[in-house]
């Protein structure tokens, strides 16, 4: 059985949202969840997605992340992901979509480009 956690957390001012396990047609609604939640929280400067420990990323799943960068940029913060590998860093590539989002090798670098 497939599993997805979602968890966010401020550091400083930046909002970091870790996704771990795969992100799939089953588990993009709570992921979605988790951002929602953010957004009404209030918005920060920043938004740090944490992909380090994600295992599987199907289009569902990157429908969710092209959707969190639409909605950041509607409210005028930058979303950035961090720890991109596996699947996902070839979905970005091959689909010409490595160019829209800001990607750092960690979270740690992300926060430093803040």
């Amino acid at each position: 059985m497939a599993f997805f956690t979602v968890s966010s957390s401020m550091l400083g001012t930046a909002l970091v949202v870790q996704a771990n396990g795969e992100l799939d047609y089953r588990h993009a609604p709570v992921f979605r969840s988790e951002l929602t939640k953010a957004w009404e929280a209030g918005t920060p400067p920043l938004v740090v997605i944490d992909l380090t420990g994600l295992t599987f990323c199907d289009s569902t799943g990157m429908a969710e992340l092209i959707l969190g960068l639409q909605r950041s940029h509607a409210l005028g913060t930058r979303l950035v992901l961090a720890g991109v590998h596996g699947t996902l860093e070839r979905i970005l590539a091959i689909t010409g979509l490595r160019s829209s989002f800001e990607v750092f090798p960690s979270v740690e670098e992300a926060l430093r480009s803040a």
